[in-house]
């Protein structure tokens, strides 16, 4: 448990650039111990020093929900409920805690094996193709968000052997996808969805970068 916190301290600081090194070692910390056990309370992460200034940032990265999931919640309440429930106990989203027990045995990010591994796992079809799919899901993204119709499209020129529906459904339980809301929700043709910010940064910053703990680009194998 002591060296996966190691790691993350090292590795965490090339993704949150900008905060301080108290807030980097609460996440970790945090991270760490959801990595081996079911859960821990909002309450003791808010007693942690910087552990407020951490959750915070933890809920902007996607990297915790409550226990019980947010599968059906978009992210967006999901954020309201963090705030005001210090009584909740939080969780990894599944393929975040794939990602984190990975990166305490590699040194590294490697979102791409975390979606391998995952998917796999979960003895989906589709598994060798996903970190592919989800890439150019995130790369046709505007501001972290795309619509079903995208989704559709991408489906049909990388097919899956699955619906778009089923698929959907899917990235939804799993943590990688999240329905987004809009003050423009009405006027909106196709559902829209939040992509985890971690898929949209690998995507963005990882592809084909080597990485380990303590360099500029953590992420590895993509």
């Amino acid at each position: 448990m002591q060296k996966c916190q190691k790691v993350l301290r090292d590795i965490l600081p090339s993704l949150f650039k900008d905060e301080p090194e108290t807030v980097i070692s609460a996440v970790a910390d945090v991270l760490t111990r959801l990595a081996v056990s079911e859960n821990v309370r909002i309450h003791e992460v808010q007693a942690l020093v910087d552990g407020v200034d951490a959750l915070l940032l933890m809920d902007e990265w996607r990297l915790v929900q409550p226990v019980g999931g947010s599968m059906t919640k978009a992210w967006e309440d999901v954020s309201q409920l963090i705030a005001s429930r210090d009584d909740l106990g939080l969780t990894l989203p599944p393929w975040v805690k794939t990602l984190i027990q990975l990166a305490c045995n590699t040194n590294t990010l490697p979102v791409r094996k975390a979606i391998l591994t995952f998917f796999s796992d979960e003895g989906h079809p589709a598994w060798l193709k996903m970190p592919q799919f989800l890439f150019e899901m995130a790369g046709r993204s505007e501001h972290g968000v795309v619509d079903s119709v995208k989704i559709n499209r991408l489906l049909r020129e990388m097919p899956l052997g699955i619906s778009a529906d089923t698929l959907i459904a899917q990235l939804k339980n799993y943590g990688f996808i999240s329905p987004h809301l809009r003050a423009d929700f009405f006027r909106m043709q196709s559902p829209h969805y939040e992509v985890h910010p971690m898929i949209i940064y690998a995507a963005a910053h990882g592809k084909g970068e080597p990485g380990n703990a303590g360099d500029e680009n953590p992420f590895h194998d993509l």
